[in-house]
């Protein structure tokens, strides 16, 4: 009766909170109607309540700042302000609370803590520890494309024909990009990427030119998400029977040719688990053989390997004397590699804002 979702004490800090939330939005709507007195009285509003925000427009191009509500992605902007937790309200005192407010038609909107993203002019969109290539909407449009990575190159793309929906478009025929990674992979990788996957080829790989023998390739397809190396023998829930094909990890996800999703690849060197993320949910997890990364010719030493590239939107693959150069056809809306597995938060703070980010420059 005391404890529990139903019991007295958790109904009583309920009800509780609840007083102190329309408590506190009742002292916000005061000082809304305050100031709208003063506008019609003529009378100088010393500080306005909240910051204003501005939609993401051209002519805001500099000063845009919006809230969006992570599940609905709805976007707020011009018309609001953003009362932010600890900011002073009149007759009350610190706010306990965030909140968005919208002075002339008096509407007031409590945001509950981890299901609203704030972006604004000037954000980066991820989590810089560890990151090693990035393409995300805030460079995408970048001619400097050195804000991606290192030794960053495009192939094949013509007249800015990669950039035309909110998104670096692969032709399935002969686009690509190509970049090095030379990083210490020692902790293991996060691989995310947030596109559209049209064929059944692999959209990143890191290979020795016209090799399969020497590789790692990502590939989303349908009802699986694919990563493979030269190493074969991964033992893994996900590998093949034969000692041919065991290193290669066909994770089952719902993903379907043609969607848009959102996916996280990640690797612990120090536990040897791979885990699988659809749209910021754990898909599945497993942990191979230690020598699957660390072995040689593993996918450590692959990543490491400083006289190979990475592509994006092609992999040499194939199976005997059909082994050729395989371009993918998508729609990258953002991707990104690190040097190191993230975790759970850090996962949810990519996802949300790279979401976000991309519903309003739509």
């Amino acid at each position: 009766m005391l404890t529990g979702d139903n019991g007295i004490l958790t109904q009583a800090q309920n009800a509780k909170e609840a007083t102190s939330i329309s408590t506190e939005k009742e002292a916000i709507q005061i000082e809304i109607i305050d100031e709208e007195m003063s506008k019609t009285t003529g009378s100088e509003i010393e500080n306005s309540i909240g910051e204003i925000l501005h939609s993401k427009t051209f002519e805001n191009s500099n000063i845009w700042h919006v809230i969006v509500i992570n599940d609905t992605q709805t976007v707020y902007g011009d018309g609001y302000r953003y009362i932010e937790k600890g900011t002073e309200i009149e007759n009350y005192g610190e706010a306990q609370y965030n909140w968005l407010i919208n002075t002339d038609t008096g509407e007031v909107i409590q945001l509950e803590e981890g299901k609203y993203t704030e972006l604004s002019v000037g954000d980066d969109l991820a989590v810089t520890e560890g990151l090693v290539f990035n393409i995300d909407s805030n460079n995408m449009d970048n001619n400097d494309l050195t804000t991606w990575g290192e030794g960053v190159s495009l192939h094949g793309f013509e007249n800015n024909e990669g950039t035309e929906s909110d998104g670096l478009e692969f032709d399935g025929v002969d686009d690509y990009v190509e970049f090095s990674s030379t990083a210490d992979y020692s902790k293991g990788f996060t691989l995310s990427f947030y596109g559209i996957s049209y064929a059944n080829n692999s959209f990143f790989s890191k290979q020795k030119e016209n090799s399969v023998a020497y590789s790692c390739r990502f590939m989303l397809g349908g009802d699986r998400f694919t990563f493979n190396t030269s190493k074969n023998m991964a033992n893994s829930k996900w590998s093949g029977d034969d000692s041919t094909n065991n290193g290669i990890l066909e994770i089952p996800c719902s993903y379907t040719l043609g969607d848009t999703a959102y996916f996280d690849l990640t690797f612990d060197a120090s536990t040897n688990e791979f885990k699988l993320y659809e749209n910021n949910e754990l898909i599945d997890s497993d942990i191979v053989d230690e020598e699957y990364w660390n072995g040689e010719n593993g996918g450590r030493k692959i990543f490491e390997d400083n006289t190979i590239s990475c592509y994006l939107g092609r992999a040499y693959a194939g199976t005997g004397s059909g082994n050729k150069w395989l371009y993918c056809k998508m729609i990258m809306y953002s991707l990104r590699l690190y040097n190191r597995p993230l975790n759970e938060s850090e996962l949810t703070n990519n996802y949300d804002k790279t979401i976000a980010a991309h519903t309003i420059g739509e």
